[in-house]
């Protein structure tokens, strides 16, 4: 425990005269969580204000409120309130001393871009595993400490400050060393992973997504570099980019880091990391690249020859962290499956089925492009987009679909509160313009179970059927709450009765 006064003085916040200073154990920004010796900040939220609930914190224990202005209802005369002007900024400091600034003890590799970023932090923590490093991960999937995974089910990639330093704290308990850790966009701009001491920063492609919250693409990149500037900030850290990325690059490449690495899947000359072969099928992606460590060849069990840049990067920040080349290569190779990332449903049907997590028009392009290449027959794109989140994305996926898939069914994603038909319709718009025809190759079937039926039952050997922006989810966002699902489990029900229909 910290007396308040001297938690407020060493997070860099105000003290406020002659006020009380109870001991504080943990702070918390949920009311429910709130218990003996809890500090409660109170922060603003998509569905409900903090301040709202500092009351009901209080009454379940907390000693002390940091808020942004009087709550409403009042908390009883007497509780110490510290003002500030920004709660998630304050939020941040305050859970890292409470929990002893633990990313200080830690190497913590922060991976960040558009797509790609889940892929990367596992295999980053596969290839420090497989150099017997102490690793964990933090990611959208899951949660791995040592060789122990635990699914992540809270829909959130990176968490908010006062959890993710207390699971930092947790992993340094468990003995780890080292931490890959999933870094959004909104995480950088809500002061999620301020205090995290960030030593190499790690960037996948940078497209577009999520322009509802950062109001255009330079202003997402903008986001994107602030993980590097830390870093930079810090000194004596690392950036690993993607050279074949020219957007990101024009901006990343600037950031005056300590040590940069440029990896190339596409073997552009100077890269670091140099890709001199890369042959993509079925059963996953084999490589041979150029390192400063010397020549490596890896045979990737990871479907998608999108993973190659992807497997470059784990790499080349694995051995930049201590790890070597030839370890951190065959704990790659030893790498089975990310959920819900090129993962392939195969009950012995004539035909293939293959769930990503692919939900921007870029990261659509590249999976059915892959999917394209290697489908004999007709390519099926089950997908949608989320409510209440990038509107303009829509149309561009359905041109996507279009152009690059024989079929389209257009599904809920998370509609949220927002109609469902008119998302579909959106899509479709994209679709249309692009040249498929509603109910002929296009149909929008809002029940997502149906929706995978319809393509499943609709192949034929040879056929191939993408189901695209679930992935590993346990459950789908709707207005009346949330829906379980299971992206897999709906597919293999599917399948069976494929196969049931077609029996001998």
């Amino acid at each position: 425990m910290i007396p308040l006064r001297a938690l407020l003085a060493a997070s860099g916040l105000e003290v406020p005269p002659g006020i009380a200073d109870p001991p504080v154990e943990r702070a918390v920004y949920d009311s429910r969580r709130a218990g003996p010796g809890a500090l409660f900040v109170a922060i603003g939220g998509t569905r409900t204000d903090g301040h709202l609930h500092a009351l009901d914190a209080v009454r379940r224990g907390a000693v002390a409120v940091v808020a942004e202005r009087p709550p409403s209802p009042e908390v009883p005369a007497g509780t110490p309130l510290v003002l500030v002007r920004d709660s998630r900024a304050a939020l941040a400091p305050l859970a890292a001393r409470l929990c002893g600034d633990p990313s200080r003890r830690l190497c913590v590799a922060g991976v960040t871009g558009t797509d790609g970023k889940t892929t990367t932090v596992t295999m980053l923590h596969a290839a420090w595993r497989g150099a017997a490093v102490a690793a964990a991960s933090l990611s959208t999937v899951d949660f791995r400490t040592l060789d122990r995974v635990d699914p992540n089910l809270l829909r959130q990639t990176t968490l908010e400050s006062a959890d993710l330093h207390e699971r930092l704290a947790g992993l340094l308990a468990a003995g780890c060393t080292h931490v890959a850790l999933e870094v959004s966009s909104h995480a950088l701009e809500l002061n999620r992973v301020d205090e995290v001491d960030v030593d190499a920063a790690v960037y996948t492609r940078i497209t577009s997504e999520h322009l509802d919250f950062h109001g255009s693409r330079d202003a997402y990149r903008e986001a994107k570099a602030k993980l590097a500037e830390r870093v930079a900030a810090r000194g004596g850290g690392i950036a690993v980019l993607d050279g074949d990325d020219a957007y990101g690059m024009a901006r990343l490449g600037r950031i005056p880091v300590s040590r940069r690495l440029v990896y190339s899947a596409a073997g552009e000359p100077g890269a670091d990391l140099r890709a001199t072969r890369v042959e993509a099928g079925p059963g996953g992606v084999r490589l041979a690249a150029e390192t400063p460590w010397g020549p490596v060849e890896l045979a990737l069990r990871l479907a998608g020859r999108f993973n190659a840049a992807n497997a470059l990067a784990a790499l080349g920040t694995a051995c930049a962290t201590g790890a070597a080349l030839a370890d951190a290569a065959a704990g790659l190779e030893r790498l089975e499956r990310v959920g819900g990332r090129m993962e392939r449903v195969d009950l012995g049907q004539p035909f293939s089925v293959v769930i990503d997590y692919a939900h921007t028009a870029e990261a659509l392009r590249t999976v059915l492009g892959e999917l394209r290449a290697a489908t004999a027959g007709r390519l099926w794109a089950v997908f949608g987009s989320a409510g209440e989140r990038d509107v303009e994305k829509r149309p561009a996926m359905g041109e996507v679909a279009a152009r690059l898939a024989d079929a389209a069914v257009l599904t809920d994603e998370d509609p949220r509160g927002e109609d469902r038909e008119q998302i579909l319709e959106a899509i479709a718009a994209g679709a249309l313009e692009a040249g498929m025809r509603r109910d002929d190759n296009l149909f929008l079937v809002p029940d997502r179970a149906s929706a995978v039926a319809k393509a499943v039952g609709s192949a034929l050997p040879g056929d191939t059927v993408l189901l695209a922006g679930k992935g590993h989810e346990s459950c789908i966002l709707t207005a009346g709450g949330s829906v379980p699902w299971d992206e897999r489990a709906a597919a293999e029900e599917a399948v069976r009765r494929w196969l049931g229909d077609h029996g001998d």
